[in-house]
């Protein structure tokens, strides 16, 4: 148990030693603190979260109109019909 504690402390010695020596304080803050570009991240996945919320609850909506409307009364070939009709009653006049 002692002898743990001791190598503990001789390797957080060393650590500091090869840090100081090669000035990675800078690169271990990086690494393991948050910076400017995580917390943008953080907050775009929120935003997606809630976006992709409003688009199902839009597509529950749309499934609901759809189910509850009819389809159109003239389809092409009525509404070409009725333009020769339209045209034929024009031409009369």
């Amino acid at each position: 148990m002692i002898q743990g504690l001791i190598i503990k402390k001789v390797i957080d010695v060393v650590l500091k030693k090869i840090m100081e020596k090669h000035k990675l304080d800078k690169l271990q803050k990086y690494v393991e603190e948050d910076n400017e570009l995580d917390v943008q991240v953080k907050q775009l996945q929120k935003t997606i979260s809630k976006q992709g919320k409003y688009i199902e609850e839009l597509e529950k909506s749309v499934a609901v109109l759809d189910k509850d409307s009819h389809p159109p009364i003239f389809g092409k070939k009525d509404y070409k019909d009725m333009l020769k009709r339209i045209n034929k009653l024009e031409k009369e006049k």
